[in-house]
């Protein structure tokens, strides 16, 4: 060989050489940027290639974990994703390799003495052959996932901890590989790997051209505007500049439906510090935008709905108090503050239990007996129990006169049972004492009107008799009927002395025979109606009787009681006034399904507080209907039903309904609203109602919007209906 051809061969040489060692920085820069680890091994297990990631992730290098193959598991720690079970040398993803296998998305998790806090690794593993095919070795790309492995546990706890409805997702963040896309000094990609193509880079060229944004679909975040080709991480690392975590969104065939990815550039150098080149790594960031976004939209609705269960809580007309376990009152709405007439909060900070006697004053009903700090409703929610109905009574500087609340207290628990409060809800009851006292003085006041009452009782049965008898005397006077029959004898007599002929020839005579039909069933229907007129004299005379009789069961409590009938006894009732109803047009609905079939009480007396009752109802429409404002048809409903040991009974009407003002004094003997009116419809009822160990109460929205009156008996005996035995 000649010198001249040595020295072109040797050329030859230092070219390919320098050629090879671009290529060998180029790699060497592509792998000191990569966030995967990289680690090559021969088949005799010599590592010739570890990136310093795959270094950092390991905590060792490769002349630290020298050794055979079979030993790697024990020299890096490697252990299945439980942590505490060794993983087998021989199946790691670069034994493997080594073998000739490919592995894939390998999850391990490693602790050795370098990292004794253990850390989730995500490796896959790829044989290496020679130009020949030949089986020379493994690599294996090696990612941290501790991170993610993190992120994902402290999402399900924050979803857990926000107690929401929804499913935990089935995965938070999957392991997923990075793109890696290269370009040389003029912007012409040269290198893709797997993933950058699964987001549609292959068909790239020139990160230059003008179509490159819109062909690979690079958008920024807001999905609307593409990136300029000047503005890629790409390109500006082609100008020397570093790029990091650039979100961006990647729109196109292969990803219709978008994926958000941040990218990381860097500039490629050649041996003389030239821009040769440049190198991106892209992540993808969709599933963590939309954990973001998911959990925007969970503190949304929480936040929503911790603001409309905070509307609610401050609309409750009931008081609410909370405590902690320590009794100190956290947190009341305002009903609270406004019933109680306190603040819940002192000067200094809030309220504490040992302070709630001075701050507030509870009494017993009697509203002179302390009431016991220990033992108030909320101090006993404190101690776990739980309390129902308690009437307490509050007196205090800001509330000279005192109220009585009926309370219910609960203890609050944590999701293990343990105590952390107690909740107190109360109301307002002192109206509703106040109306029953009123009724009370009422039932004294009538015990010494009790002729008054007779007499009122006794005129409503009078009025009925009247009633009845010009029922009686409208039938009977100028009657039709009558005329008419004498009108026929009249006619008859004429022709008595062809009566024969007249009745069958002549056309007037043949009408006499129907004519008779019809006058007869004419004369059944009016001796019907005045048989019925004359037993309803009959009864409501008998029941004045009734009345007289029974004056001195007034005067006793006791009272003589029997088995009756309540739903014929409540018809009874509405009989003796029907002849009102009628005349009204009244709907009467009687509704005794929940009721028993027998009642033993006194039954005069029952029988007379139901038509009293009935009768202010029927008073009530007339009052309405008498200022032109009624504009539904008139209606009185009567309900019987079992309440405990009482039996209810609701008499409800839509008639001109009570002023609120006057909801506590229409029991009181000789109050009316009425210009004829005396007074004592309702005060007999509440005194027969209170004398029988019951109460009565009136409920009305105001005036013109109709009441209620609310009765509760002891019965001695109750008989049940059929359908309840």
């Amino acid at each position: 060989m000649s010198i001249d051809e040595l020295k072109r061969e040797n050329a030859e040489l230092k070219a390919a050489k320098l050629e090879l060692q671009g290529q060998i920085g180029l790699m060497q820069t592509i792998f000191d940027n990569l966030s995967e680890g990289v680690v090559a091994s021969s088949l005799e297990g010599e590592f010739f290639l570890a990136n310093p990631i795959a270094q950092e992730i390991a905590g060792m290098g490769p002349s630290e974990g020298e050794g055979h193959p079979e030993e790697w598991s024990e020299i890096y720690g490697t252990f299945y994703p439980d942590g505490t079970t060794p993983y087998p040398s021989t199946e790691l993803p670069l034994v493997k390799a080594m073998r000739g296998e490919v592995t894939d998305n390998v999850k391990l998790f490693l602790r050795n003495q370098n990292r004794p806090e253990g850390i989730f690794i995500n490796v896959s593993g790829r044989p290496l052959f020679n130009e020949v095919g030949d089986l020379i070795g493994g690599v294996v790309a090696i990612r941290d996932i501790t991170d993610m492995e993190a992120i994902r546990d402290q999402l399900e706890i924050t979803v857990n901890q926000l107690q929401t409805q929804n499913a935990v997702m089935d995965a938070i963040f999957n392991s997923i590989g990075d793109g890696i896309a290269v370009v040389d000094k003029d912007g012409k990609y040269v290198m893709f790997n797997d993933a950058t193509k699964r987001m549609g880079a292959q068909d790239m060229e020139n990160i230059y051209t003008t179509e490159a944004s819109e062909k690979f679909g690079i958008f920024r975040p807001d999905s609307e505007d593409f990136f300029s080709p000047d503005e890629l991480p790409l390109a500006r690392a082609l100008r020397g500049k570093h790029s990091d975590n650039i979100e961006m969104l990647i729109r196109n065939l292969q990803l219709p439906d978008g994926k958000d990815v941040s990218i990381t550039a860097r500039p490629i150098y050649d041996k003389n510090g030239a821009i040769d080149g440049a190198v991106s790594v892209i992540r993808d960031i969709s599933e963590l935008k939309s954990a973001q976004n998911q959990l925007t939209i969970i503190n949304d609705e929480l936040t929503a709905q911790s603001q409309l269960m905070q509307s609610i809580f401050n609309s409750i007309s009931d008081g609410v108090v909370v405590s902690d376990r320590a009794g100190h009152i956290v947190m009341f709405n305002p009903s609270a503050k406004r019933i109680v007439g306190l603040p819940a909060k002192s000067s200094t900070n809030i309220i504490r239990r040992e302070e709630w006697m001075r701050a507030y004053s509870f009494f017993y009903p009697d509203g002179e007996t302390p009431w016991p700090t220990d033992n108030l409703p909320l101090t006993r929610a404190l101690r776990g129990e739980s309390t129902d109905n308690i009437e307490i009574f509050i007196k205090n500087d800001k509330m000279s006169d005192g109220i009585y609340l009926n309370s219910s207290s609960r203890p609050l628990q944590d999701s293990d049972g343990n105590k952390i409060g107690g909740v107190l809800v109360f109301h307002d009851i002192t109206d509703r004492l106040k109306s029953q006292e009123a009724v009370a003085q009422a039932f004294v006041q009538g015990r010494l009107e009790i002729v008054d009452t007779i007499l009122h009782n006794i005129g409503n049965a009078i009025n009925s008799v009247t009633v009845g008898i010009e029922t009686v005397h409208r039938l009977l006077a100028d009657d039709l009927l009558i005329n008419r029959l004498t009108a026929l004898a009249e006619a008859l007599k004429q022709h008595e002395d062809n009566l024969g002929d007249y009745l069958k020839k002549d056309p007037q005579g043949q009408k006499v025979l129907p004519f008779l039909l019809t006058l007869s069933e004419d004369f059944r229907v009016t001796d019907e109606e005045l048989r019925l007129t004359v037993e309803r004299i009959r009864d409501r005379t008998k029941h004045i009787v009734d009345i007289i009789r029974t004056q001195n069961s007034y005067q006793n409590t006791s009272g003589t009681r029997k088995d009756i009938n309540l739903a014929a006894t409540i018809s009874d009732a509405i009989k003796m006034i029907l002849d009102s109803i009628d005349k009204r047009q009244i709907q009467i609905e009687i509704d005794c399904d929940n009721a028993p079939e027998e009642i033993r009480i006194q039954e005069s007396q029952f029988h007379q507080m139901l038509v009293n009752l009935i009768k202010n109802s029927i008073e009530a429409i007339d009052e309405l209907v008498k200022l032109g404002e009624f504009t539904e048809d008139p209606r009185i409903e009567v309900r019987a039903y079992i309440d405990d040991e009482f039996l209810c009974i609701d008499i409800t009407d839509n008639g001109i309904g009570i002023d609120p003002e006057d909801i506590d004094k229409v029991f009181s003997a000789g109050f009316t609203t009425k210009e004829r009116g005396n007074g004592l419809g309702l005060h007999s009822s509440a005194n027969f109602v209170i004398s029988s160990g019951g109460k009565i109460q009136a409920f009305s929205d105001g005036k013109g919007k109709g009441a209620t009156i609310h009765i509760l008996l002891r019965c001695s005996t109750i008989r049940p209906t059929n359908h309840q035995e």
